[in-house]
């Protein structure tokens, strides 16, 4: 990317696994809100409100299948050394980086949940692609579910939206390489 010069040293930046995890997990979790926030301008029962809240459920569940082996390589591989600066400014970007775990592998999940208590499974007919359900239809926990995952999912917004500024922080104001060590 123009104007991201290179980061000095290999062990200061994010594998090339960790960028790809990062980036496509980025992807897909704007394809989905893009999906469900475009879902809203159809109306019930026409195809193209199904084509957004099937864009929706897939991105979600390849968000879900890629946060597990994202999160086991960051056990394993770790992250680079933080750049220099503020003690509360590394604290606050390991605990951001955490609560961005968290809704990668719970914001899917709970979606999921909901489609199964409203007695639905995600499938891909055409491919004979059908995830099993993890729980049995039943419509006082999809209510549940279903209000937990859109209150996270606005949740997700503001958490996003707070690690991109603090990246741009980070680049345009401190001048660090914060941002560059995710870009190969």
């Amino acid at each position: 990317m123009q104007g991201l010069p290179e980061v000095s040293s290999p062990s200061r930046r994010y594998d090339g696994l960790a960028v790809c995890f990062h980036w496509a997990v980025f992807v897909l979790v704007a394809l989905a809100c893009a999906a469900i926030e475009l879902k809203g301008n159809f109306d019930k029962g026409t195809p193209a409100r199904a084509l957004a809240m099937g864009v929706h459920e897939w991105a979600g569940a390849l968000v879900l299948a890629l946060a597990l082996p994202r999160l086991l390589w960051r056990l394993v591989r770790g992250a680079p050394a933080p750049e220099p600066g503020a003690r509360w400014m590394r604290l606050a970007g390991e605990a951001m980086h955490w609560v961005l775990y968290l809704f990668i592998l719970a914001q899917p999940l709970l979606g999921l949940l909901a489609m199964n208590a409203g007695g639905h499974l995600l499938a891909l007919p055409s491919l004979g692609i059908e995830v099993p359900a993890l729980v049995a239809a039943d419509p006082a926990l999809k209510g549940t579910v279903k209000a937990l995952h859109e209150t996270l999912g606005t949740a997700f917004y503001l958490v996003i939206g707070l690690h991109a500024m603090a990246s741009l922080f980070h680049h345009y104001m401190l001048g660090d390489n914060t941002l560059r060590r995710m870009w190969r």
